[in-house]
């Protein structure tokens, strides 16, 4: 039995490592993650961040020149698995908030690890295929200052929040011919830390500054679903080049249950002064520990449609072009936090993305069999801080850059795929509108691992 290459197997290592080393220090400051369980991130693999968001009707897994990677976001892909892949994925991510009133703006650059997925084919023959994996779902991470009058005297308010979500998942995936449906389950856990400091500002009487904290750790199960239907519209055989040029249609529709999350609560209400080291408590005028509560996430569901052009041959099945759009939407307003509501809305969003290879069958040349992807999006945000709700509205562009083989195995690929985003949140009936440039780097490691020894 072989299994993957010496070289990728350290190279999956290194880049396994990396993540977790990322995921220890990647930071963000944005009042906006304020709400919620913070600032949502798009847990999209990179190929449907460059499409505009497409994911609940995209599957790549019988198409040679676009390789292979794992749709984590609609499961009942992984039957279409016929490789082992390693996902990793990165995002440098830019912000740029604008106030009207106060005047002011803030900018704030993140080194984010978006996923790691691992898929795997169990039986081919039969269509079933399994992945499993880890990313983050959400950031908490402000530093809101406010400075105000009373008493005569200035007093200084801190808003300090830090914490997310993250999300452990496996699933599963079964296709029958032209049908695929599948399912993730997994672990969604996390922690938001918020603190409010008051300080009194006076030069001639000293006063003690004062802090209130709430901790809270959260965790539960959860479960997703989805399923794809692929209609072939119609299919031309060229006698001279021995190929099939097919035109098809392929519907997806993913969900996600509404979840409850256990959660349990500590609360500190002191006096302290602020010390070299640290902060230094001097009297506590409140204190509780194990405030047992629940968090209620809500259902989420997405469905789309695309259309595709393939050319079918000896060597395999390439893709031309796809072209396709998708509608998400999400119940925010039954989000609750220990039975209170919080200042979001319902939030939807439709995207429009496609896909361009200009010639995989002949690959006249290395730019030829690069995959060129596009996309737009628009909706509202989930977010609604001053009532009037924000607007989203973004583009999108990327490839997938075929990498060289490490070694001549016919059955090992590499793709490194790329994408940027540019969007904006709000418009003019808001006072805070955000401005954003996100470039997203994935890499898919794909190969044979169990392949019985012809030779000893």
């Amino acid at each position: 039995m072989r299994s993957v290459s010496t070289i990728t197997a350290r190279l999956s290592l290194a880049l396994i490592f990396g993540f977790f080393l990322l995921s220890s220090q990647a930071q963000q400051n944005s009042p906006f993650s304020r709400y919620g369980l913070g600032e949502w991130y798009s847990s999209q693999h990179t190929i449907s961040r460059s499409m505009g968001g497409l994911s609940a009707a995209y599957a790549d897994g019988f198409n040679n020149n676009v390789g292979q990677s794992v749709n984590f976001n609609n499961p009942a892909t992984y039957g279409s698995l016929y490789m082992t892949t390693l996902d990793l994925g990165l995002t440098i991510d830019s912000r740029t908030l604008n106030s009207n009133n106060p005047v002011g703006k803030f900018t704030s650059n993140n080194f984010i690890p978006s996923y790691l997925a691992l898929g795997v084919p169990l039986k081919k023959t039969k269509g079933w295929g399994f992945a499993f994996g880890l990313k983050p779902l959400s950031s908490i991470s402000y530093s809101v200052e406010n400075r105000s009058r009373t008493a005569g005297d200035s007093l200084q308010t801190l808003f300090e929040g830090s914490g997310g979500l993250n999300q452990v998942f496996v699933g599963f995936g079964k296709r029958w011919k032209s049908f695929s449906i599948g399912f993730n389950t997994g672990y969604n856990f996390g922690r938001k830390e918020i603190n409010t400091r008051k300080t009194f500002i006076n030069d001639t009487v000293s006063y003690y500054q004062s802090k209130t904290s709430t901790a809270t750790s959260f965790s539960g199960l959860f479960l997703s679903g989805g399923l794809q239907y692929d209609m072939p519209i119609s299919s031309k055989v060229n006698a001279d080049s021995k190929s099939t040029e097919t035109y098809l249609i392929r519907f997806g529709l993913t969900g996600t249950l509404k979840q409850n999350l256990s959660a349990n609560q500590s609360l500190l209400k002191q006096t302290y002064t602020a010390g070299t080291s640290g902060d230094l408590k001097i009297d506590s005028i409140s204190e509780q520990d194990n405030i047992k509560g629940t968090i209620s996430l809500p259902s989420t569901y997405a469905a789309g449609v695309t259309f595709h052009k393939t050319i079918a041959n000896a060597r395999g099945i390439f893709e031309l072009w796809s072209i396709g759009a998708e509608y998400t939407a999400t119940q925010w307003t039954k989000y609750r936090f220990y039975d209170q509501p919080d200042q979001l809305a319902n939030s939807w969003q439709m995207k429009l993305g496609v896909q361009y290879c200009p010639d995989p069958v002949t690959g006249t040349g290395f730019w030829s069999i690069v995959n060129y992807r596009a996309g737009l999006f628009m909706g509202k945000d989930y977010i609604n801080a001053d009532g009037n709700g924000l607007n989203q509205l973004g583009v999108s562009f990327g490839a997938g850059l075929p990498v060289k083989k490490w070694r001549n195995y016919d059955n090992q690929f590499t793709f490194m795929n790329l994408g940027l985003q540019l969007g904006k949140r709000g418009s003019g009936v808001n006072n805070v509108t955000e401005s954003f440039v996100q470039f997203s780097l994935g890499i898919s490691l794909s190969d044979l691992w169990f392949i019985k020894r012809k030779y000893d």
